[in-house]
């Protein structure tokens, strides 16, 4: 039962994607890459291990507030939009077969649904049922509005000559935002974090909504 909340959220997301998508992709390469997804968090996990280690070591690791912003934006954010991104790199944006503008948000949400799950099955078995509920209203989201921006990036960046270190950076600093404010655990932080998803929701839409209807020009 557990298991089966932590997974839903993140298939929905993935299936709602995929549907919007006019020209459907093999399902079969789109899940490929949710799996791959899934299997990032071990390395990012380790990776994430170390450089709180490292910090540990720093003068000053009691800081609180250096803390979580060291953490949320440098351990956290950086790191898994950087193998997110990495494996998008390696296995769509080198491709030929990368030839639609939204398939750049459709493959990189299915990276980010796969990681998603894997993350959301950890924390709810870890902590219970009221988990899945509430990450999957805020967790799960957050990792497919991730999604939605770096593929636009890296769409923008093949058909528009955009820099593509902004697939990598832009993600990362929402990311960043997003887990400095869940980590703060406080009233305001929460009321914070609720609004920063809604203007996130419509960031990432601004983005994609273009892409979806096969246009490749930039929005404001």
């Amino acid at each position: 039962m557990l298991v089966l909340a932590a997974v839903i959220p993140a298939l929905a997301v993935l299936a709602y994607i995929y549907r919007a998508a006019r020209h459907r992709e093999a399902p079969q390469f789109v899940l490929l890459l949710c799996a791959l997804g899934a299997i990032a968090v071990l390395p990012a996990g380790l990776a994430e291990r170390f450089l709180l280690d490292v910090y540990s070591q720093t003068p000053e690791p009691q800081n609180v507030l250096l803390a979580t912003l060291v953490t949320s934006f440098f351990v956290a954010g950086a790191t898994e939009e950087s193998i997110k991104g990495l494996i998008f790199w390696r296995l769509v944006y080198l491709k030929p077969f990368f030839e639609r503008p939204y398939d750049g948000v459709l493959y990189a949400v299915a990276i980010g649904m796969g990681f998603a799950t894997v993350e959301n099955i950890l924390y709810v078995t870890s902590y219970g049922l009221s988990t899945a509920f509430v990450r999957a209203f805020t967790a799960v989201p957050a990792h497919a509005l991730f999604g939605i921006v770096m593929g636009a990036c890296f769409s923008r960046a093949k058909f528009d000559g955009e820099p593509v270190w902004r697939a990598f950076i832009v993600p990362a600093l929402l990311h960043g935002l997003y887990d400095a404010f869940a980590m703060a655990q406080s009233f305001f932080a929460n009321a914070l974090l609720i609004v920063y998803l809604m203007w996130l929701v419509r960031f990432a839409y601004l983005r994609a909504k273009p892409l979806a209807k096969g246009l490749r020009y930039r929005v404001s």
